[in-house]
C-alpha cells in the first residue's frame, strides 16, 4: 500500500484517482512562422495528487499531522509505483550504484532480475527521487531522470515499495477534517510536493 507514513508506519493510504506528474520548468515561444523555440530548466520536482483514505485506527494521526505539519514541514510517503512497473520487475536485490553529478545514467552492481522503465527509484545518499528511463536487467548501466543531483560512490538504491519520499502539502490543503455522515473522514484531493 502507497500513502502517508508517520515515524515509519502507514497512517493514511493512497486512493484514485491518483497522478504522479513531473514539474520541469520550459521557457518557449513560438515565431510568426510558428517555430518553436524552448529552453529547459534544470529544476525538477515530482508532484503527487490523490485522494487520501485515512486508516480507521490511524484517522487521528492523519488529522493531527495536517494541523501540525500543515504546508510548512515536510511529511514522508511511501512512493507510489506504476502498475506496469509492479507486474514487470523481478529485481529482488539492494543494488549498489555509482555515478557523477549531473549525468543521466549510473552504474550498477548487485542486481538480478529486471528494473523496468518508469521504476521510481532513490539513493541511499540523499533524498531525490528519480525515475527509470529504460529497461536494466541484471548489472550494468541504468538510464534515470532527471540528471543526478549528487555523486554516487557505492551507495545502496531503493527500487520496490522501500522507496520514500519527502515531500510537503500543497497550500490549499485543508489543515483540518471534514467528516461524510458524521463517521467517515474525508479530507477530499491533496496535493504533495518533493521536498528539494
Amino acid at each position: 500500500m502507497y500513502g502517508i507514513l508517520e515515524d515509519g508506519q502507514l497512517i493514511a493510504k493512497f486512493s484514485t484517482p491518483l497522478s504522479v506528474t513531473s514539474n520541469r520548468p520550459v521557457i518557449g515561444s513560438d515565431t510568426l512562422s510558428l517555430k518553436r523555440f524552448s529552453v529547459v530548466k534544470t529544476a525538477q520536482r515530482w508532484e503527487i495528487e490523490t485522494n487520501v483514505e485515512p486508516l480507521s485506527t490511524t484517522a487521528n494521526k492523519l488529522f493531527s499531522m495536517l494541523v501540525k505539519k500543515g504546508s510548512h514541514e515536510s511529511i514522508q510517503i511511501k512512493m507510489p509505483q506504476n502498475s506496469g512497473v509492479i507486474s514487470k520487475r523481478t529485481s529482488k536485490s539492494t543494488p549498489v550504484v555509482n555515478g557523477s553529478k549531473f549525468s543521466t545514467q549510473v552504474e550498477i552492481t548487485g542486481n538480478s532480475g529486471i528494473i523496468p522503465e518508469g521504476c521510481f527509484i532513490r539513493f541511499s545518499n540523499h533524498s531525490k527521487i528519480y525515475m527509470v528511463t529504460e529497461d536494466m536487467n541484471n548489472s550494468g548501466t541504468l538510464k534515470i531522470f532527471p540528471p543526478l543531483r549528487a555523486d554516487l560512490v557505492n551507495v545502496t538504491m531503493a527500487h520496490r515499495d522501500d522507496v520514500l519520499l519527502n515531500c510537503y502539502f500543497d497550500f490549499d490543503v485543508i489543515k483540518g477534517m471534514t467528516y461524510s455522515d458524521g463517521v467517515l473522514m474525508d479530507i477530499g484531493s491533496i496535493r504533495l510536493l518533493e521536498q528539494l
